[in-house]
């Protein structure tokens, strides 16, 4: 009677020590779809891409960006890009006429973070093209030597390195080696920009 109390003890330890084990290892993981990024909480969208919890002067933002701070940090930036957004009130992102529809998100992307619709920086922001379109339709064409003391412009390009880097004149270049990397270049700024990314 003794021993099969022991050997019922025993054995309700283990279970006990089983199922504690079990619980830790379910709940002690890391979800590789959420993780908090410098004080950032990211977390991946049933659909695309990932969004961002930031706080900003206490106010919570939900950024949806296509990209996770993790997969734009070995994109080069060049310093001060920051600080130029901020200082300046205006922010044309311009692009070539010719490309898809891709690189639009990436300069849709910065404006909803830059411009007056999220309240965040309040600039005034536009959307505007290279050069003339080749079917001639009509649209704002601005390149890199509009930049002046009140406006920053954007230029999104292909180029042989995914980085964002400035041109003599200030102006910013958003640069991938395809579409889809110019989207990602631009998540990087965004990141730069919030300060989630600090350089």
């Amino acid at each position: 009677m003794k021993t099969e109390n022991q050997i019922a003890i025993i054995v309700a330890v283990l279970i006990l020590i089983l199922v504690s084990t079990g619980i830790f290892v379910i709940y002690g993981k890391e979800d590789p779809n959420e993780y908090i990024y410098n004080e950032f909480r990211v977390f991946k969208n049933p659909t695309i891409g990932y969004t961002i919890v930031a706080y900003i002067n206490e106010q919570p933002y939900h950024l949806q960006l296509r990209n996770d701070p993790k997969s734009t940090e070995n994109i080069t930036l060049s310093p001060n890009i920051r600080e130029l957004i901020l200082l300046k009130e205006a922010t044309v992102f311009t692009l070539d006429p010719d490309f898809n529809s891709i690189p639009v998100l990436g300069a849709s992307e910065m404006a909803t973070i830059l411009g007056r619709r999220m309240g965040i920086y309040n600039k005034r922001v536009f959307g505007a093209v290279t050069r003339e379109p080749v079917n001639g339709t009509e649209t704002t064409i601005v390149d890199c030597n509009n930049v002046n003391q009140k406006l920053n412009v954007i230029r999104l390009q292909i180029g042989p390195e995914t980085k964002v880097f400035l041109e003599k004149n200030n102006c910013i270049i958003v640069q991938g080696t395809d579409e889809w990397e110019i989207v990602r270049a631009s998540d990087r700024l965004i990141y730069n920009v919030l300060e989630v990314i600090k350089d």
